[in-house]
């Protein structure tokens, strides 16, 4: 079985162990911070599935300038004129 399987399975089986991470880790010989690394991995990836966030366009501008509204979960919002798709990246993986 590949790593990705077994500990989504894992982690499927602590949600449901009442136990703590540590203790369940140390129950089936998993190190704490492996185990703690792929459930945090894998509640992110559950979250925000493909790993992409919804950008959306509103009314274009006719000059053809473009801008850009970030709004994080924590409700910091950042509003950039001209955005590069490179800064837009880089700002996403921020949070």
């Amino acid at each position: 079985m590949k790593i990705r399987e077994e500990m989504t399975r894992l982690v499927g089986e602590y949600e449901t162990s009442g136990q703590t991470q540590k203790c369940f880790s140390e129950s089936r010989g998993i190190g704490f911070h492996k185990f703690n690394y792929w459930y945090r991995k894998l509640q992110r990836e559950a979250a925000h599935p493909g790993g992409f966030h919804k950008i959306e366009c509103q009314g274009a501008r006719p000059s053809g300038d473009c801008r850009a509204e970030l709004v994080y979960p924590n409700g910091v919002v950042l509003r950039i004129d001209r955005p590069e798709p490179e800064l837009l990246s880089r700002l996403i993986r921020m949070y």
